[in-house]
């Protein structure tokens, strides 16, 4: 009987399967450029007809600033907006320029500081979505939120800003308020791509598969020379128990992105999930020549031996993946419990005890079982 359980756990554990989450931001410039040429007052202006000579020079040094920005010279445009803040002070533009420069040499302190100049000038709700931009790059969520919805409280609208709410609410695995910003960062702009694909994963992580399906197409859809649409589609489907769907979903990932060995690696998770598990060592060999160094991979490829009750094969595949990863749990408990079914069971209690000195839960009873074991 306690046999059993532990071969329910080993099952139970799971594969070494990678989402692609982390690979979800979007790596959209959501920073408005400085696109503002101030010119001297013309002939007859009855606003400002007298420009003195500090005044003038400031606004040439301004004016260059914005014509460096546009060519990419963030270094040189910084110190145009720099010069011109120095003859007059209370240049808003400048500061705006400058502090976007900064965003842009990845100097959020002091982007934060010059838009924050700005704003104190302009009142200008931009300024604010820039600021919470700064801190969500930091990263420092919780002031990046704060600045998000400040901007919001002033009337700015946009789907990057509250795309990249929907970003913070997941990271807090808050999924149905990412839902809920995913779903306006749409509104705004229904071709927004990475947010159907982050709506997907949302819906994902609460087990709505049928949703994560729809959005991951439509992400798919509207931006096909990205492969984490497609692999993200294909785990949607994995997990929904759509096997030939996932496989197929992952070839056309990796007709996109040939050498995406996490794919790869996805693709043997599903052709196992299918118990094909001569395919999915097939697959995950070739997972393993685009990155020998891949842990995850030769657990799975331990999973699939042991499923063909090859014990000793499973057994060096779990060691191999130890190798490359000495804290990774779960394959201690995989590698126990094929050296169980080996008859190695001084071994295999070394692999289960080490494996819940590493955190893995539901060992709680492997002490009493172990010294049945005896």
């Amino acid at each position: 009987m306690k046999k059993l359980l532990f071969t329910t756990l080993f099952l139970a554990i799971g594969i070494g399967y990678v989402f692609s989450q982390e690979d979800n931001q979007t790596d959209a410039n959501p920073i408005i450029v400085p696109t503002q040429i101030i010119t001297s007052p013309t002939e007859g202006d009855t606003i400002n007809t007298l420009v003195n000579a500090e005044g003038e020079e400031s606004k040439v040094a301004y004016n260059n600033g914005v014509t460096l920005y546009g060519e990419g010279n963030y270094s040189e445009a910084l110190s145009a907006f720099s010069q011109s803040l120095s003859t007059d002070p209370e240049m808003a533009q400048a500061y705006y320029g400058r502090g976007t420069c900064y965003m842009q040499m990845k100097r959020y302190q002091e982007a934060i500081a010059d838009l924050t100049q700005y704003n104190n000038r302009k009142k200008d709700a931009n300024a604010l979505y820039l600021i919470g931009y700064c801190y969500f790059l930091m990263p420092d969520m919780d002031n990046a939120l704060k600045y998000f919805q400040d901007a919001i409280e002033q009337g700015f609208s946009n789907a990057n800003l509250f795309y990249y709410m929907g970003v913070i609410n997941f990271n807090k695995a808050q999924y149905d308020e990412a839902i809920k910003n995913y779903t306006k960062a749409i509104e705004v702009d229904n071709t927004h791509a990475f947010s159907y694909n982050d709506r997907g994963s949302s819906y994902r992580m609460l087990e709505k598969y049928d949703k994560a399906i729809a959005d991951y197409k439509k992400a798919a859809e509207l931006n096909t020379k990205l492969d984490i649409f497609k692999s993200n589609l294909a785990s949607a489907y994995r997990l929904n128990k759509e096997y030939d769907k996932a496989i197929a979903a992952y070839d056309e990932a990796l007709q996109i992105k040939p050498d995406n060995y996490k794919t790869m690696n996805n693709k043997g998770i599903a052709l196992y999930d299918k118990k094909d598990y001569d395919k999915a060592i097939e697959v995950l060999n070739e997972c393993l020549k685009m990155n020998k160094d891949y842990a995850y991979a030769y657990n799975n490829l331990g999973l699939c031996y042991y499923k063909k009750k090859e014990y000793q094969l499973a057994i060096e595949a779990f060691t191999k993946a130890i190798a490359l990863k000495s804290d990774y749990g779960e394959a201690y408990v995989h590698r126990g419990t094929a050296k169980e079914m080996s008859r190695d069971m001084d071994g295999a209690c070394q692999d289960w005890n080490k494996a819940k000195s590493l955190g893995v839960k539901d060992l709680d009873d492997i002490d009493s079982y172990c010294d049945e074991l005896k």
